[in-house]
């Protein structure tokens, strides 16, 4: 082939070329002016800018459930919520057993918590980003059992906040970052602390405690690199209801939020609030217990809060109704399941209620936030706090 010819190849290709980039955009034109186009590009370049954020309440699993993840994997406890929990940027959980085949159960612990491994790789492919390990039953099996938690975790990219080699680690904020609009990806910071009753027998455990000038000083920091700033504070002993549930812990969130944290979670155990709005930003009192062993649990209609962010501001918060479980005998917390109704566990797990379920569920949990003086709207099987 001549040269020529090279040359008149080239000419025709970007002919080509240039007639199809013209025929899209005439295309494109026609579409648009049929009002056929969807508005997608409008809607990614409004939400480049926005973060969601959403949040489970207490996984708690032991060795009973070992058979369950031996045979089907620990992504069995997640297969009904997994969609939910990946269409968040971040998606955080309250871990309240440790992972681990190491250690032994510590003396005076009733009934101790350890999750066989592969919990970590289910909470990664689940969507979780990080989960808090500042919880009642982190330390079940001590030291060696939480070491290989937050080795599982790291492998799978889950990043474990609250807790860690020493005191010191427990108390650094984990970092995860984000993509918002066509800069920089975001910075979240995630912080989480345990405060147990006045008599804790061991305090010298490497977890990040609830110490309020130290925790106000934390949020302080991290909230001058953060695009946001996400707290757990986890309360170990279990409420009441309403106000009587949230004690002294709307003072300690209060004062997250003055020092700069844009949503503050906690948790208790066994119990279930509502959401406050304190100067503009969204504290949950209580997300009950996500997964609970076999154990029946107090509250089977629960509500999973999605916020959204837009440059730090809340936007608004979409609330899920779930069920975490049928149930299967009468309420008795703290007492394990019928035996006889253990081969039905597979089909225990959390899942989205739709339905007149649903409807009741937002209801009950509009009630819940209207005593912290939040109202909440009901649309199409979901809430909004908007």
């Amino acid at each position: 082939m001549t040269f020529k010819h090279i040359e008149n190849s080239i000419d025709n290709l970007q002919c080509q070329k240039l007639q199809a980039r013209l025929l899209l955009i005439s295309l494109l034109c026609m579409i648009h002016a049929s009002g056929l186009l969807i508005d997608t590009f409008a809607s990614e370049t409004v939400s480049d800018d926005e973060i969601s954020v959403l949040a489970v309440g207490d996984i708690t699993i032991s060795s009973r459930m070992t058979p369950l993840i031996e045979r089907n994997g620990a992504g069995a406890f997640f297969q009904g919520t997994a969609t939910l929990i990946q269409s968040a940027d971040i998606a955080t959980a309250s871990l309240n057993a440790s992972i681990s085949e190491r250690g032994e159960p510590r003396y005076g612990i009733e009934h101790p918590f350890r999750s066989a491994p592969g919990l970590g790789r289910a909470l990664a492919n689940a969507g979780f980003d990080a989960v808090s390990l500042a919880t009642p039953h982190i330390m079940d099996f001590g030291f060696e059992a939480l070491e290989d938690t937050i080795t599982e975790l790291e492998w799978y990219n889950v990043k474990p906040i609250g807790a860690g080699t020493d005191a010191k680690t427990a108390k650094l904020p984990a970092w995860v970052s984000i993509g918002v609009g066509e800069t920089e990806p975001g910075q979240v910071a995630l912080l989480a602390y345990y405060r147990g009753d006045a008599f804790a027998r061991y305090t010298e455990d490497p977890l990040a405690y609830a110490v309020y000038s130290e925790m106000t000083e934390a949020v302080k920091q991290a909230q001058t690199e953060a695009a946001l700033v996400i707290v757990w504070l986890h309360w170990g002993s279990q409420g009441g209801a309403g106000d009587e549930a949230i004690g002294r812990q709307r003072i300690f969130a209060h004062a997250l939020i003055n020092a700069g944290a844009d949503i503050v979670l906690c948790q208790q155990l066994h119990t279930f609030g509502g959401i406050e709005l304190y100067q503009g930003k969204p504290i949950v009192y209580s997300l009950s217990d996500f997964i609970y062993d076999t154990y029946d649990k107090q509250h089977s209609h629960i509500v999973i809060p999605k916020a959204t962010f837009k440059v730090g501001v809340l936007k608004s918060i979409e609330l899920i109704p779930i069920l975490t479980d049928p149930p299967k005998t009468p309420v008795r917390p703290g007492k394990p399941a019928d035996p006889s109704l253990k081969p039905e566990i597979e089909n225990q797990f959390p899942s989205i209620l739709t339905g007149e379920a649903a409807i009741k569920t937002l209801q009950d949990y509009q009630r819940r936030c209207a005593e912290l003086k939040t109202e909440v709207f009901i649309e199409n099987e979901r809430g909004w706090i908007r």
